[in-house]
């Protein structure tokens, strides 16, 4: 099953053929089959641009393999619990479960020809927003899921979160409808598109170092294009460089009427040509002529191209409308692996790129199976897979395969090196969870947000409104001990000051908004302390009031960062859908702090600060901030939970994109500027890299009628557009990741340092986690296509332990998960520096820190950017020392060990 949405940035090249072409195509180029093209008669494929297909999250999961049973916790298949489409009882809120079926839908391809196909229905991000008892049963608070077709007379198929149900050729509605543990209930609907695969264009494979029109090897690259016009040697798009290879390209063509059809090549080298499996005789001018019956053909174009000059143009009299091909039958072709080797025991994730990877393909490493890692965020595709590379038996080279329907691709080579302490650490990670003093897994329900303290305590932030503070092993992540204390609200955000050195006492900063009241300025930012002995936490203290919430919903104030002078940079969610009021989204307009990153002075102002926000009436659309040091410092995000602050200095953050059936588009600041969101609206979840005065796409009527720059703020923006003062995002995922942090460890020997990490909420499956490599100037590695799987396995946030591991809770499922780093400790290894908690403080030092290494000598020195760091105390597994006074970045140093890049970032105050 492949999908036709290419990845973000490639061109679209699966235009649909014209219904008689593409029926009659089709057949021809299914006619050919997997084994006529491994025989050397190819298949589909033009000139031009290149593309790429993406498979559909949900139509295509690689190896279809789940990260939770098919069957979910009290969930029960055989039992129809709410029947499709069902209302809620009266009088419930309309806002508590939401039914995903598929946000983009799914389009796959019927393979083996039969008129129908098997497609997973995947619901996994459905979930509820209704909190209280009974909030974790079932799939994260979904007690009872129904799926269905047809719009009259519907069809139960399935009554589980994830459904496989076979589709006829044909696009059909599918509806999914869920009720949660309140008896509140949601359906919405996606399409299923199953196709004969017929897409425009031709398919050329390519043979490095081949010099013959019967290629004897494997092809090595692959590309779709629009045309056989390739006009230069660029117009290939090879990655060969200058030396000489074969191309052969295949697809489909329509005769019109009988008779003869001729064919001619404007060609720089030697070319082939076969039509409906026969050669085609072509004089010296690469001319040729073959008599044809109407209807549709198959096309082989065979060329050599040396190393110099290369140009293939192909013509036809008479004309040919267009060529196709079927993006079914295309053959697997390996490219490249992201890593060229590694240790002999595996486990790392490997990723595969290049094309025809589909459905139930398989992927082995020196002849043994490698585990296929499903990718939920909406990246699997026909032209990566991702996998966890297993175990050798000794080292030495090993063949990397991939398999698929229609044969074995090319090999490429992947080398298993003996482990020993000087060898790199790979890069691997185990599945785990926080663990009870006395076993078992640590319960906590309702977490959304977590922090690890500049006291090295674990504190979590709950939907209920309780903060927890947690001591941790984080060597054998066992919870030894713990408090609690209820502030109210909705907490999505838990931080620290860097400024702020009394760790002995940390103050933190609680991010919360009260939901339930109605009042749309229900926002607030509390400190209180993290104390000694049995008080946990001393009573809050109001820092900001007054900031918007989505009353009787759950947009709210996020997790901040802080900035080089110790101010707070904080995220206040959106209220509406894409800008114009609706019921679904609480019936409330954007108010002047809303969708937005505000700035709060707290150190600039200091003990003048003003955190009372008022208003100058109670009508959030029209209302005028009349009071208080709150201001917008970037704009346009629409649910942006958590900010981070990157040691490039730039600041990252993901952003929920809009709902389809949650409200209109705004097109402008007047009346009559609402447009429907299908079509113009957009349900991804963004990656943003935020500036100040920066805006991103959502809109705010509030402020944008004040006109000028702002009036920018009236227009919703897709990620694509291209506007004056619009930011599009980084990089795109599917709903609903929200989590993200920087690695600042040292774990695996520095070889994932500075590197961003993205949690998928996980309503009662395990989610995805996803990271990407940031460059020094601050920029995204391959943009979107930089964002790798690390594995199926997320919580709603993240923290980063001392040592590496991504500490995530999972708000529906009572516990906190963790991906814990597997590397080596050995003595042999000498001192390995880890960490230093805080990592970030003023520059005028005499604060003690905490150094997280292993193999720590029993009298250490410590510099720190040259500095000696005095008082040194030996701990397990680090120590800690009283930091000298410095600026910029520096590196840590134990007795003269030292890790890559910098370990702290003093402040500029």
């Amino acid at each position: 099953m492949a999908t036709s949405n290419p990845p973000a940035g490639r061109r679209r090249g699966h235009s649909r053929v014209a219904p008689a072409v593409a029926a009659a195509a089709a057949a021809v180029i299914v006619a050919l089959s997997a084994a006529a093209l491994a025989a050397g008669a190819p298949f589909p494929t033009i000139a031009e641009p290149r593309w790429g297909r993406r498979l559909s999250h949900a139509g295509h999961e690689h190896g279809h393999t789940y990260g939770h049973p098919l069957s979910v916790k009290d969930l029960d298949p055989s039992v129809v619990g709410v029947m499709p489409g069902e209302l809620p009882p009266p009088g419930e809120a309309d806002d508590g479960a939401h039914a995903v079926p598929g946000d983009s839908g799914y389009t796959v391809i019927d393979l083996d020809g039969d008129g129908k196909e098997e497609v997973l229905l995947d619901g996994s991000a459905s979930h509820t927003h209704n909190d209280g008892p009974g909030a974790d049963q079932g799939y994260g608070g979904l007690v009872a899921v129904t799926w269905s077709t047809g719009d009259n007379d519907e069809k139960i198929i399935g009554a589980d979160i994830k459904v496989a149900y076979t589709f006829p050729l044909g696009t059909h509605t599918v509806k999914l409808t869920v009720k949660d543990h309140m008896g509140d209930i949601h359906a919405a609907t996606t399409t299923v598109r199953v196709t004969d695969g017929a897409e425009l264009g031709v398919w050329c494979y390519f043979y490095e170092g081949e010099t013959g029109l019967a290629p004897k090897s494997k092809p090595t690259y692959a590309a779709g294009f629009k045309s056989l016009s390739f006009q230069d040697r660029s117009s290939f798009g090879v990655p060969y460089g200058g030396g000489g290879w074969v191309a052969r390209c295949v697809g489909a063509f329509n005769a019109g009427a009988s008779g003869a059809m001729a064919f001619s090549f404007d060609a720089a080298g030697p070319v082939g040509l076969a039509v409906d499996g026969k050669t085609v005789a072509l004089n010296g001018a690469a001319k040729g002529s073959v008599d044809l019956a109407a209807g549709a053909h198959s096309l082989q174009v065979t060329y050599v191209a040396g190393g110099g000059e290369a140009r293939l143009v192909m013509s036809t009299t008479p004309s040919v409308e267009s060529l196709s091909h079927n993006a079914g039958s295309i053959l697997p072709v390996l490219e490249s692996l992201s890593s060229t080797g590694g240790g002999a025991d595996g486990g790392n994730t490997l990723s595969l790129s290049g094309s025809g990877f589909l459905p139930g393909e398989k992927v082995t490493v020196g002849g043994k199976a490698a585990e296929i890692l499903n990718d939920v965020n909406g990246v699997s595709s026909t032209d990566s897979i991702n996998v966890v590379v297993p175990a050798a038996d000794g080292p030495g080279p090993a063949d990397v395969v991939v398999t698929t329907v229609n044969g074995a691709s090319n090999a490429l080579t992947y080398t298993y090196a003996a482990e020993s302490s000087s060898s790199p650490q790979d890069v691997v990670w185990a599945t785990d969870m926080l663990k009870a003093p006395g076993g078992g897994n640590y319960g906590l329900g309702g977490g959304t947000t977590v922090a690890v303290g500049p006291d090295r305590r674990l504190y979590v932030g709950t939907a209920g409104g309780w903060i927890h503070r947690l001591d941790v092993n984080y060597i054998s992540l066992t919870v030894t001990g713990s408090c609690d204390k209820k502030v109210g609200g909705q907490i999505l955000g838990v931080s620290f000051n860097p400024r702020d050195t009394d760790f002995a006492q940390p103050t933190m900063y609680i991010s919360t908004g009260e939901l339930k009241t109605g009042d749309w300025k229900a926002g607030r930012v509390l400190s209180v302390k993290s104390l000694g002995g049995g008080a946990c936490f001393s009573p809050p203290k109001e820092v900001v009031t007054g900031l918007p919430v989505q009353a009787r919903r759950d947009h709210s104030v996020g997790r901040p960062a802080w900035d080089q002078n110790g101010d707070m940079l904080l995220p206040v969610g959106g209220v509406t859908n894409a800008g114009v009021v609706a019921e679904k989204t609480g019936g409330l307009a954007e108010s002047p702090l809303s969708g937005a990153i505000v700035r709060v002075p707290l150190s600039t102002k200091g003990g003048s600060f003003n955190g009372a926000i008022t208003y100058s009436n109670n009508d959030p659309g029209s209302a005028v901030q009349t009071g208080g040091d709150v201001s917008v410092w970037a704009s346009g995000l629409r649910n942006a939970l958590f900010l981070e602050r990157h040691s490039s200095g730039t600041y990252w953050i993901m952003d929920n994109g809009a709902n389809a059936g949650f409200g209109d588009v705004s097109t402008g600041c007047g009346g009559g500027n609402d447009a429907p969101f299908g079509g113009n609206g957009d349900s991804n979840d963004k990656l943003l890299a935020v500036k100040g005065g920066g805006y991103y796409g959502h809109p705010n009527r509030n402020r944008g009628r004040a006109g000028g720059a702002a009036a920018r703020e009236c227009t919703y923006r897709k990620p694509g557009a291209q506007a004056p003062g619009y930011t599009p995002p980084v990089a795109l995922f599917d709903s609903s990741t929200n989590g993200i942090a920087e690695m600042r460890t040292n774990v695996f020997g520095g070889a994932i340092k500075g590197h961003l990490f993205f949690s998928k909420f996980a309503s009662g499956g395990d989610g995805a986690v996803h990271t990407a490599v940031v460059s020094g100037g601050g920029s995204l590695v391959g943009g979107g296509n930089g964002v790798k799987l690390v594995k199926p396995y997320s919580g709603l946030s993240i923290a980063i332990s001392p040592y590496g591991a991504l500490l995530m809770p999972r708000v529906r499922q009572g516990k906190i998960v963790v991906l814990r780093p597997v590397y080596d400790t050995d003595e042999g290894r000498g001192v390995m520096v880890m960490s230093v908690t805080p990592n970030r403080g003023p520059r005028g030092g005499g604060y003690r820190v905490f150094i997280a290494a292993h193999n720590v000598p029993a009298s250490p020195t410590v510099a720190v950017g040259g500095k000696a760091c005095t008082g040194v105390q030996v701990e397990s597994n680090g120590l800690t020392c009283i930091m000298p006074a410095g600026q910029g970045k520096v590196a840590v140093s134990v007795s003269g060990a030292t890790a890559k890049g910098h370990d702290f970032e003093y402040l500029s105050v």
